[in-house]
């Protein structure tokens, strides 16, 4: 009897450790399907574009179109009346830097060869305004607030109220600081005006555009969030695009 008690104490003690292991094996399994791997994942950051940043991709820009609108202009250019003017622009400078012409002479020469200018390059700034507008509002709205200077230094345009960005807004910052609006208005003062009205009228509006773009640079270097008068007023913001790759080993649930 005794030896029988001795025997089944022994199979009891045996099938408690199989059931140790088994649930010790168990757990370690758990374990090692709890385990979580996070590979890659892109995310636009929230740090907002510096202003050397800004003006790297306008510059690259501005030297895209202006390369692009040279091609297309080039046939509708008389090149000879042009180089003309442009001499006479040159020559006449030179004049009052030396003391040969008084002061009225050289303004109002001068309003007379901006004049002749505008009015020999008017298809040509007519076609440069549809150019800049289909570059700089459409095709930027089309890649979501990205130009090709934009793309190269990894920024972007967003809303500033996490919003959908539209047309409109891409619309009023490249009227704004994009010279579309000042090169617009040239163009119609040219149609309409006569020499000595254009030259001032265009002058006039030239130093505002000027300003407005001195204001936005000293605003976005100096403000915490490196937003220029453009982007407050069609309220967005210029961020800089990064990619973040994260890997988190041994995470249990």
């Amino acid at each position: 009897m005794a030896k029988k008690n001795e025997k089944e104490k022994k199979d009891v003690k045996k099938k408690s450790s199989v059931s140790k292991k088994t649930i010790e094996k168990e757990k370690k399994e758990v374990v090692k399907d709890a385990t979580i791997i996070t590979k890659k994942e892109s995310i636009n950051s929230k740090k907002n574009a510096a202003f050397i940043e800004r003006l790297g991709a306008f510059l690259i820009d501005f030297m895209i179109i202006s390369i692009v609108v040279s091609f297309i202009t080039y046939p509708f250019v008389n090149n000879s009346n042009y180089r003309k003017l442009n001499e006479e622009a040159t020559e006449l400078i030179e004049k009052y830097q030396n003391g040969d012409i008084k002061p009225n002479t050289y303004i109002n020469r001068a309003a007379d060869i901006n004049y002749d200018i505008a009015r020999q390059t008017g298809l040509s700034s007519v076609i440069s305004v549809i150019v800049f507008a289909l570059y700089f509002i459409v095709y930027q709205y089309k890649k979501d607030g990205q130009t090709i200077g934009k793309k190269l230094l990894k920024i972007r345009i967003v809303k500033s109220d996490s919003t959908e960005l539209t047309i409109n807004d891409i619309m009023f910052r490249a009227l704004i600081v994009d010279f579309i609006l000042y090169n617009s208005i040239a163009l119609c003062i040219m149609l309409f005006v006569n020499k000595n009205a254009y030259f001032y009228t265009v002058m006039i509006f030239e130093v505002i555009q000027w300003i407005v773009l001195f204001i936005s640079a000293i605003m976005i270097l100096s403000r915490k969030d490196k937003r220029g008068l453009h982007d407050i007023i069609t309220h967005t913001e210029v961020i800089k695009e990064n990619i973040v790759i994260e890997e988190v080993e041994g995470a249990r649930v």
